[in-house]
């Protein structure tokens, strides 16, 4: 190659030969936006811009040496183009991820997200409905927001409340469950005792990890929607979705204050042999419950008008998912009433508390 520029430059040129300026050869470059089946292989790109570089030397040889001086940056240009075809025939990870919110894998990629941190339960299987419970609420809340910033969304401040109050539920209950199960005596007891634990073997574990996180993404589901139509709900429907998100961060509220409410109380002296009263407890026997009720029907009205906007279908898995976790808390305050009844049930003062509160309401 240098040679041919050597000879270009110093040759004499003809008397009355026109000049002629080089060009470099062209070379077809891939559209930026596509994305080729496989990687373009790097032999042969070298041989691309190898020969895309003698050519346009050779063009050069024919011309004057105006014409040769020339073609020096057309000789860089070409270099350039030809590496750039490596860059556009890679995909990266990052545009694969940015498509999945407003595709149909939006669902998918959600159970993927809460699927995560239920695989605790290969740890332990209790995990599954506790610290892994908390943990896939808040994955989904905070996923969400990073698959929307990857694809270039601009998040509307109720969808930003709606997700973030999903990591603030999470983060919290996971923290406190996690807490609660090193502190307390009867945790292990209680634990070996449910029905999750047991599954002892890893293929036994393997469809609750499954199974378990697939409901956590259903209960999680009307954020996917309020994420991928947040732009397309009319102003009507702005009130519904603030009534919504009130509910939501007030059951997330309550349910914080009720747990550290009994978890202190049952650590004095006088909690150890008697029942929870106090604070949020004194009008209701299962605020936590209550809080959690809230919580869920909360975050489902606020992402209705998404839903609304989406479709009919995408009500199926979020009313699936709420209505299994309120009747998964009505049927855990009937349970926790009657072990309190058989405890503490000939005491007066227990039975004038449970006249004067309600079970899962405030009386």
């Amino acid at each position: 190659m240098l040679a041919l520029t050597r000879t270009a430059i110093g040759s004499s040129p003809r008397v009355g030969a026109p000049r002629v300026r080089a060009r470099a050869a062209p070379v077809a470059t891939a559209p930026p936006t596509a994305l080729p089946r496989r990687r373009t292989s790097t032999t042969s790109t070298r041989t691309r811009t190898r020969a895309a570089v003698v050519a346009a030397a050779a063009g050069a040889g024919a011309g004057a040496g105006a014409g040769a001086s020339a073609a020096i940056p057309q000789i860089a240009a070409a270099k350039k183009a030809a590496a750039a075809t490596v860059v556009a025939a890679t995909p990266t990870l990052a545009y694969t991820l940015s498509t999945v919110v407003g595709s149909n894998l939006a669902f998918p990629a959600l159970w993927a997200l809460t699927a995560l941190p239920c695989c605790l339960a290969f740890v332990n299987p209790v995990y599954v409905f506790s610290v892994g419970y908390g943990l896939a609420v808040a994955y989904a809340g905070a996923g969400l927001l990073a698959l929307a910033s990857l694809a270039g969304m601009t998040i509307p401040k109720l969808v930003a409340y709606h997700c973030v109050g999903a990591v603030v539920y999470g983060v919290r209950l996971a923290a406190f469950l996690a807490w609660r199960s090193v502190t307390w005596d009867q945790w292990g007891k209680r634990a070996e005792k449910a029905p999750e634990a047991r599954a002892k073997s890893l293929a036994a574990r393997v469809p609750v990890v499954l199974c378990c996180s697939l409901l956590y993404a259903c209960m999680c589901s009307p954020m996917v929607f309020h994420v991928k139509v947040a732009h397309a709900i009319g102003a009507e429907y702005g009130r519904v979705v603030g009534f919504g998100l009130a509910v939501q961060w007030c059951g997330l509220l309550l349910e914080a204050l009720a747990d550290h409410t009994k978890s202190a109380y049952k650590m004095s002296e006088e909690g150890k042999n008697r029942w929870c009263d106090v604070g949020v407890y004194q009008r209701c026997r299962h605020p936590n419950y209550l809080g959690e009720v809230l919580f869920w029907v909360g975050l489902y009205v606020a992402g209705a008008p998404a839903m609304l906007v989406y479709g009919a279908v995408s009500f199926a898995p979020a009313t699936l998912g709420l209505v299994f976790i309120v009747w998964l808390m009505t049927s855990q305050c009937a349970k926790q009433d009657e072990k309190q009844a058989e405890r503490y049930g000939e005491n007066p003062e227990y039975n004038a508390w449970v006249a004067n509160s309600g079970s899962l309401t405030i009386k």
